[in-house]
């Protein structure tokens, strides 16, 4: 298993790493040619709106899920037991294995119907395809849904073998220590 969380966060930081580059590289010669030149380069705002924004905004999300640094409020479960701290997380994993498979489906369905209608806009007088922006949130939710089902089976098995992995159940994602003066 750690094996397939160390090549999907490889393959999401070179091919992010990679988008990054590609949108920061197309903008700055668009300006430059626009600055000097008097003519940008076609349908660069729909390029960067419809493929790479969405791609840096929604490939990270199974990244940040295989790092632990999602957002939780563990105010509450901070003074749980591993076992009970467990339970909550399961149920957690869960509930998100469920609503991103709700929204894979979903934005799923959205790619085959834009991907058969051949979704475009038209820019200037330049017809720009946009339906094969529409397949990367269901890559990347399917992606989440993946990561997150490893994460359900991992807490499972750790619930019902009595091996609690305490860095794993760990609420904190930064984990920060109080020293005694603090206290």
């Amino acid at each position: 298993m750690k094996f397939i969380e160390h090549a999907i966060e490889r393959l999401t930081i070179i091919f992010g790493s990679a988008v990054l580059v590609m949108m920061v590289l197309q903008i700055v010669v668009d300006v430059s040619m626009r600055t000097f030149a008097d003519k940008g380069l076609t349908a660069t705002s729909e390029l960067v709106s419809h493929y790479y924004m969405v791609m840096v905004s929604f490939l990270p999300v199974a990244y940040s899920e295989l790092r632990r640094r999602h957002v939780e409020a563990t105010i509450f479960t901070d003074y749980l037991n591993l076992k009970k701290r467990l339970v909550v997380e399961l149920f957690g994993f869960v509930l998100s294995v469920l609503i991103y498979g709700i929204l894979c489906w979903g934005t799923l369905q959205e790619a085959l119907s834009n991907t058969a209608k051949g979704a475009y806009i038209e820019s200037g007088v330049t017809v720009f395809y946009t339906w094969p922006s529409y397949w990367i949130l269901p890559v990347s939710f399917g992606l989440m849904t993946f990561v997150l089902t490893f994460r359900v089976i991992s807490t499972f098995s750790q619930f019902f073998n009595g091996r609690i992995d305490t860095q794993a159940a760990s609420p904190n994602a930064l984990n920060i220590t109080v020293t005694e003066g603090e206290k």
